[in-house]
């Protein structure tokens, strides 16, 4: 079993660029209420200390504030409210969010939110069940404009029920990798699997055609929900990593993270890490990749989504860690950051040389960003909410 330790340690073998941080630059700030609701808001350099969100001028009120994507100057973001799609927003000259389009995906049901992936300025991909769970939709991303679709009605297994690219649309040197499901919808907002295998489509970008398919076996469910993409490409080694959640009721196979290496379109079967070496009952349910480590959370207790209460533990109480686990050894360091509780679903991300990662809890009222130095290890504060919002989502405009 690999030892969580919890002191960071320096790693001299990394390598990061020089931060070249705008203090001008413009950041988004997302605030979440108790219904998740809440502003979006603009500030240009990163805030500090602490503050108000209303103290932010220009905000936008969204419906459901779990953070959005960021492609050039423009943020995009499945809108979940009445009239469904991917809503565009930037930031005007007057320095207000507003609205600068809208991709309508009319999704037959609330459980079966869509997902989306933007590849270049004008090609984009997302799922609409409305068109056909088996299809990936093409599209704009300038003038958020459907352009087509890409067929995979013939991956079929005459299962209850098939998708192609709900939960996963990602990207490594050319390619697309888009999860398939095959298994059967119950109450739960997951499907059943039909079998203990994870399945990955592989598509060419230029020619838009289907390639081939890989499996991972003893791994299920890839994914969790659109807004919340568990996958990631560490830009230094160009391995893609994936969480594969597991069912989250039965909680088997365990959760694992699975990897595709640079230069290859399978799944590494030499490769994975399981929840079950660091805690269990329990999955991983964040991903971030860089220079062949994983920052993941780690719970500091066992619990599961739909177990009410773990050993007496819930799935949002203030458990989640976070954690860096080196590929090559698997051992995992947690690192100098407040206590997580899963209400934001944001992944850490890297600006300036640094990695940026959220947290939110109640034991000491905290709501806000940290930054970790990947060459020392070494972790700050950036800023926290006051007044009982939750921080829900941190981009930096490109």
């Amino acid at each position: 079993m690999c030892a969580i330790l919890f002191a960071c340690k320096k790693d001299s073998k990394v390598v990061t660029p020089p931060p070249t941080s705008d203090p001008k630059s413009t950041w988004i700030i997302y605030n979440g209420e108790a219904n998740w609701s809440g502003l979006i808001s603009p500030s240009q350099g990163l805030p500090t200390g602490e503050f108000p969100i209303s103290s932010l001028k220009g905000g936008y009120q969204l419906g459901y504030a779990a953070g959005g994507r960021v492609f050039g100057k423009y943020i995009y973001k499945l809108n979940s409210n009445a009239k469904k799609g991917i809503q565009r927003l930037e930031v005007n000259p007057a320095g207000t969010v507003v609205e600068a389009g809208f991709l309508e995906t009319p999704f037959s049901s609330d459980a079966e939110e869509g997902n989306f992936h933007i590849s270049s300025a004008d090609k984009g991909y997302y799922w609409d069940s409305s068109r056909g769970r088996m299809k990936i939709q093409t599209f704009n991303p300038t003038t958020m404009v459907r352009t087509g679709e890409i067929d995979l009605s013939s991956l079929t297994k005459g299962a209850a029920y098939e998708a192609a690219g709900q939960l996963v649309i990602a990207e490594k040197e050319g390619k697309l990798f888009v999860d398939l499901q095959y298994g059967t919808r119950t109450a739960a907002w997951q499907i059943v699997p039909d079998d203990e295998n994870v399945y990955i489509a592989v598509i060419d970008i230029a020619s838009q055609k289907y390639e081939s398919t890989t499996q991972y076996a003893k791994a299920s469910n890839l994914g969790l929900f659109g807004d919340h993409p568990l996958w990631n490409v560490d830009a230094v080694t160009g391995d893609l990593y994936l969480v594969a959640v597991s069912n989250m009721k039965t909680q088997t196979p365990e959760s694992k993270i699975l990897r595709i290496k640079k230069g290859s379109t399978a799944f590494d079967a030499t490769f994975h890490l399981s929840i079950k070496d660091y805690q269990y009952p329990s999955d991983f349910n964040a991903i971030f990749a860089h220079d062949g480590k994983i920052y993941t959370k780690i719970s500091s207790r066992p619990a599961g989504y739909y177990s009410g209460g773990t050993h007496g533990t819930r799935y949002r109480d203030d458990i989640w860690y976070w954690t860096s686990i080196d590929v090559l050894t698997k051992r995992a360091t947690r690192l100098n950051i407040p206590v997580d509780n899963f209400f934001c679903y944001q992944q850490p991300f890297l600006a300036d040389g640094k990695i940026y990662f959220i947290s939110n809890n109640a034991v000491d009222s905290f709501s806000g960003l940290y930054e970790l130095d990947p060459k020392t290890g070494t972790t700050k504060e950036n800023f926290r909410l006051k007044g009982g919002s939750k921080l829900m989502g941190v981009n930096r405009l490109q």
